[in-house]
């Protein structure tokens, strides 16, 4: 199976030199009619997100399994993380939205075929996505995973915190609040608090070692600050019209999925999935297939061409 490193020149989105860094991995088969998927990472994690390979463990990469089912995949490095560029400017949402969507621009010249696109987000990826789709409207549908415009339930914010969040005013303030208590525009990646929600116990050590190893990265204290405040992406979420696939694991973000998923009210294709055997990370756990099947069955059928 192909699969190859680009470096995605969106400069003239910003001013300066600026590159979204990606790897696309070649259908097998004809793709004609298939969407091209755009794969965007969660917090503290590169693009090998999708394609983790583990030593001794076979089966851990969505991008390869996607390719066998005939989809062209890009996987992606949001601005301010992995190896794509960190600009002088404060990096949100909205700038990694910026550079997510000058990449899809140019995916039909460097594929050769108009094809739709389908973002698959998982956690923070999800909420760059809705940015995206929000302002740029890249998308033919959108897969969201992992990710909720609730409190995020393992982040046990205050009462007056949420209260706040609850208008557009407010969850600016939240976000500005949490921000400038963060030193440095750039957060290293640390996972062990979060070992318990990423992960259940069946998970092997050598999958969660290769993944510690293979793709942490940074996160921008924007994004990060952005992430943590409910309903930061629900005016986005609640105006998407193309086709969503909602899905969490048994241990998950979201306090209510059936709730999560009712947020996309002006969408008349809404798919919610809920993975037994998994937590945060989907794709390390036991039962990845089944949302990879699930996920990829759905792309197939509702994506039109």
């Amino acid at each position: 199976m192909d699969s190859e490193p680009i470096t995605f020149d969106v400069s003239a989105r910003f001013g300066e030199p600026t590159t979204v860094e990606g790897t696309v991995f070649a259908a097998e088969g004809p793709a004609d009619e298939r969407p091209v998927l755009v794969c965007l990472p969660g917090g503290t994690y590169t693009r090998a997100y999708w394609d983790l390979e583990v030593p001794g463990h076979e089966g851990y990469s969505f991008a390869r399994a996607a390719a066998g089912r005939g989809f062209t995949v890009v996987t992606l490095d949001g601005l301010g993380t992995g190896e794509s560029s960190r600009p002088a400017r404060e990096v949100d949402l909205a700038v990694q939205a910026e550079g997510a969507a000058a990449v899809v621009a140019q995916l039909p010249d460097l594929l050769g075929r108009n094809a739709p696109v389908v973002a698959v987000g998982h956690s923070m990826g999800g909420y760059l996505a809705l940015t995206q789709q929000a302002a740029h409207h890249s998308y033919a549908g959108l897969a969201i995973l992992g990710t909720t415009n609730l409190p995020v339930v393992q982040l046990d914010l205050p009462p007056e915190v949420v209260a706040a969040a609850a208008t557009p005013e407010g969850r600016v303030a939240v976000i500005d609040q949490i921000a400038s208590a963060i030193p440095e525009p750039y957060i290293l990646g640390d996972r062990a608090p979060m070992r318990s929600w990423f992960h259940l116990e069946d998970v092997p050590t050598a999958v969660i070692e290769a993944d510690d190893a293979s793709t942490l990265t940074v996160v921008p204290r924007r994004c990060a600050a952005e992430s943590s405040t409910p309903g930061v992406t629900l005016a986005a979420a609640e105006a998407v019209r193309v086709p969503v696939f909602v899905a969490y694991g048994e241990v998950d973000v979201s306090p209510d999925p059936h709730t999560d998923a009712a947020c996309y009210r002006s969408s008349s294709d809404v798919t919610l999935y809920l993975l037994a055997g998994s937590a945060h990370c989907h794709n390390m756990a036991r039962t990845r297939q089944r949302l990879w099947d699930r996920l990829l069955d759905w792309c197939a059928s509702a994506i039109v061409s």
